[in-house]
C-alpha cells in the first residue's frame, strides 16, 4: 500500500489527499482519501465521493493518532 500525503492543488491549510488502496473496489494505488479539518473535526472522505464519510471529533482523532504512533513507531 502506498500512502502519500500532500496538499491538493487548490488546497486550504486544512485539506490533504492521501493516495492509498481500496480492497473493496480493488483500486490498488488508485484510491484518493480526502482528509479535511472542518470546525475542529477531522473528516475522512474515501474516494472523494461523499459516499462513506467518517467524522472524527478530538477524542476519536486522538485515539486514532495513538494507534498509528504505536504501530508505526
Amino acid at each position: 500500500m502506498t500512502i502519500k500525503a500532500s496538499p491538493t492543488e487548490n488546497s486550504a491549510h486544512h485539506r490533504r489527499v492521501v493516495i492509498t488502496t481500496c480492497q473493496a473496489h480493488a483500486a490498488a494505488g488508485f484510491t484518493n482519501l480526502l482528509v479535511t479539518k472542518e470546525d475542529g473535526v477531522i473528516v475522512l472522505n474515501p474516494h472523494i465521493a461523499n459516499c462513506c464519510v467518517l467524522r472524527l471529533d478530538q477524542q476519536a482523532a486522538t485515539a486514532l493518532l495513538g494507534i498509528l504512533e504505536e504501530w508505526l513507531g
